[in-house]
């Protein structure tokens, strides 16, 4: 049996990592196939294309990538054409990954969407793709089952995976860690140009902070070693010598008091964890007027919006300032044993834990 993957940036990696290991628990001669990263790699998958190079945030930014969406999707065409699937999964990325889909459709290849795209934020008119090409929809979150439902679009959700996966694993001690009161933790993005368009601000934030509380330190999370670089310059740039990890941001939100942290999935991930934050969100300008006029949600945090209610400040363009974003950190230390009251609900709306197991029961029995 082989198996295609589609994922496009590092979060859809490491998800689909995970769900290759379930699978294989109960097929173990699967072969895996796809655009991918480290995680795939690591668990056995056969990378076509590095999904880094895929990954986009913004409408504007895909013209800035488009030569290598453009060989992406030609090398994982002829990969289709050599190889006969018995079936695909795609995760997040919908720009690319509704595309691949009508074509492994029209080849014949039943075509599975893990995490869908948001398209009940902007996207609406999505909705019939996802209905025509794809056999399975497997949702994270209960309000997407409900939008779905609305849609009257056939989805499943079956849990929320980040349960099974935000833990700290322990590798970082506290005594690795700078020893502030507060301790703050940056998380700027897993994208090269969130890094560039955040990094200098929240590092400016801190600074302001760090005046009126001098007694705090900061550290920066990252995602991947190769943002590493681009990070180190920004930092000297700001005159900076804040220390900066990567792979480990579990457990620096497992021991930071507050969060600065990018909008996405990581607003999830710190809630889990119990640390409140601020969250700052920020597009090329062409992709915010265009954000603005297809979005329909009342929040940009995934945090708030499972929540449908403000917990904790977000900020989005001009907002994302440094005397902004210091002033709701410190709106957010003084009321951070309110904010962490209501974290503590977030797992219980989450689901149980086991979610890669039970999708990959559920798509192999709709195979």
């Amino acid at each position: 049996m082989k198996v295609l993957f589609i994922t496009g940036e590092s979060s859809g990696d490491l998800h689909a990592s995970n769900l290759i290991i379930s699978l294989k628990k109960i097929k173990p001669d699967i072969k895996f196939f796809g655009i991918g990263g480290e995680k795939m790699n690591e668990v056995g998958a056969k990378i076509i294309y590095p999904s880094n190079r895929i990954s986009v945030v913004g409408f504007s930014e895909v013209f800035s990538k488009l030569s290598n969406l453009i060989e992406a999707r030609r090398q994982i065409v002829n990969c289709i054409r050599q190889n006969k699937f018995d079936f695909a999964i795609t995760v997040d990325s919908p720009g690319f990954n509704i595309f691949m889909a009508k074509f492994l459709k029209n080849m014949g290849i039943p075509v599975f969407y893990f995490i869908t795209p948001q398209i009940w934020a902007w996207g609406r008119w999505r909705s019939k793709s996802l209905s025509k090409y794809f056999r399975g929809l497997f949702v994270i979150y209960p309000f997407e089952k409900s939008f779905f439902d609305k849609e009257k679009i056939i989805s499943h959700f079956l849990g929320n995976p980040l349960v099974d996966i935000v833990k700290p694993e322990g590798g970082l001690k506290k005594k690795d860690l700078p020893a502030g009161n507060p301790l703050i933790a940056i998380l700027p993005g897993s994208r090269e140009s969130e890094i560039k368009r955040l990094l200098v601000p929240l590092l400016k934030a801190f600074e302001i902070f760090r005046k009126k509380y001098p007694k705090s330190e900061a550290v920066i999370a990252l995602h991947d070693k190769e943002d590493i670089p681009l990070t180190k310059k920004i930092t000297r740039d700001c005159s900076n010598d804040i220390k900066i990890f990567y792979g480990k941001t579990y457990d620096i939100l497992k021991w930071a008091d507050l969060a600065i942290v990018s909008s996405g999935t990581a607003t999830i991930e710190a809630g889990i964890l119990q640390t409140p934050m601020v969250i700052v969100y920020k597009l090329s300008y062409s992709s915010w007027i265009i954000s603005k006029i297809l979005a329909k949600v009342k929040y940009f945090g995934l945090v708030n919006i499972l929540f449908s209610e403000e917990i904790v400040p977000e900020l989005i363009q001009k907002e994302v300032n440094p005397r902004r974003i210091s002033k709701e950190l410190e709106k957010v230390y003084q009321n951070s044993k309110e904010i962490k009251k209501q974290f503590k609900k977030i797992p219980s709306m989450l689901g149980n834990r086991g979610v890669y197991d039970r999708v990959a029961n559920k798509i192999l029995s709709m195979v």
